[in-house]
């Protein structure tokens, strides 16, 4: 038997999960930039082994790269003049179209990685605060909101 829910936003009313204390907060950092290092030590390590397995050099591979960028925009390419010596191999474009994306994968998880560092070492441990009732100042926790796209993120 099935249920019918009418007004899915009255469930959610008085539920506040997206609120953090700045612990919390970098822990979910640092776990996360544990998370995106291994991915980006993974890239480099796919990278190299794609080298290995054409036999690349890094000269070779600068080469490729430049003609892949030029030509990327064409409907046809012929892959069959890399400009190579004699007794180089053809590499598939698909070689080169991989090491490209995995490049700039790299930057960008190199790039979240930063971003994250710098937010969590300027989060502040706690704040002032004023009570209206009492006229009490004084200093409390620091508490953030995030966006569920944030938590998702960060793994809560």
């Amino acid at each position: 038997m099935g249920h019918y829910i009418n007004r899915t936003t009255e469930m959610f009313e008085d539920l506040t999960y997206s609120i953090k204390t700045t612990d919390e907060l970098r822990e979910a950092f640092a776990k996360k930039i544990d998370v995106v290092s291994a991915r980006v030590k993974e890239r480099g390590e796919r990278i190299v082994q794609l080298r290995e397995d054409n036999e690349l050099s890094a000269e070779r591979l600068a080469q490729l790269v430049s003609l892949f960028q030029r030509d990327s925009d064409a409907y046809l390419t012929n892959y069959d003049r890399q400009g190579q010596e004699p007794g180089e191999k053809v590499i598939p474009a698909g070689v080169i179209a991989n090491i490209v994306r995995e490049y700039s994968m790299i930057d960008n998880e190199k790039q979240q990685i930063h971003r994250m560092k710098l937010v969590s070492r300027n989060l502040r441990d706690t704040e002032p605060y004023f009570n209206p009732r009492t006229g009490e100042h004084g200093i409390r926790p620091c508490i953030h909101e995030l966006t569920d796209q944030e938590l998702e993120y960060l793994g809560f």
